[in-house]
């Protein structure tokens, strides 16, 4: 009977534990994957301008491609369930057409790379809503290439790197969910002005 009783005891332990592990406050590393639209890059002309030809060079840039805007990757680790710290980072890219005296000459390629420490506030919890707000300070690796149509004529195609300070400040965002998540997140930085993804918590 006794050890009917303690073998009982040990199994509803085990449930119990079970039960509070997969509750998503005790889950300590988060995991997302986002797509933001108009990061800092694409609103600032700091960043593209860097790269662009001097006006010695007769050329002119014509964005007509469009723009990528943000696509990010996030780990934050909570030593509580309302406090994250974390690294993000997120990829963009800006092409242009290179346009001489009316005449498409070659194309411009601009490319993002950011890497930016993160920190994420939950200030509101509630069954399966959460609001929360998040600061992230770092750098960028901005690389640029230029690739001309008629090689004989203009000039060799070139390659530059530049390294920018970087950042995301986002004052409001929304989760709903649990262990999986979805979000939208509003602010402003390499990440988007506005995003939407999922998350994943362990």
């Amino acid at each position: 009977m006794k050890k009917g009783l303690l073998l009982l005891a040990a199994l509803l332990c085990t449930l119990s534990y079970q039960a509070k592990a997969q509750h998503w406050t005790d889950l300590q590393h988060e995991v997302s994957l986002s797509y933001g639209g108009l990061p800092v890059v694409d609103l600032l002309d700091h960043y593209e301008n860097y790269f662009n030809p001097p006006a010695s060079a007769d050329a002119d840039l014509f964005d007509d491609k469009g723009k990528f805007g943000a696509l990010n990757i996030s780990y934050l680790f909570y030593p509580d369930e309302n406090l994250g710290f974390g690294v993000v980072y997120s990829y963009t890219n800006s092409d242009k057409r290179i346009i001489r005296n009316d005449k498409l000459v070659g194309d411009f390629y601009n490319s993002f790379h950011s890497v930016c420490p993160s920190i994420k506030y939950n200030w509101y919890n509630y069954n399966f809503i959460t609001l929360y707000s998040r600061i992230n300070a770092g750098i960028a690796i901005a690389t640029t290439k230029s690739s001309f149509i008629n090689k004989e004529s203009l000039p060799e195609e070139k390659t530059a790197t530049k390294a920018f300070f970087m950042y995301q400040v986002s004052p409001i965002g929304i989760e709903v969910g649990k262990q999986i998540a979805g979000f939208v997140e509003v602010g402003f930085g390499h990440m988007g002005t506005a995003m939407a993804g999922l998350r994943y918590r362990m």
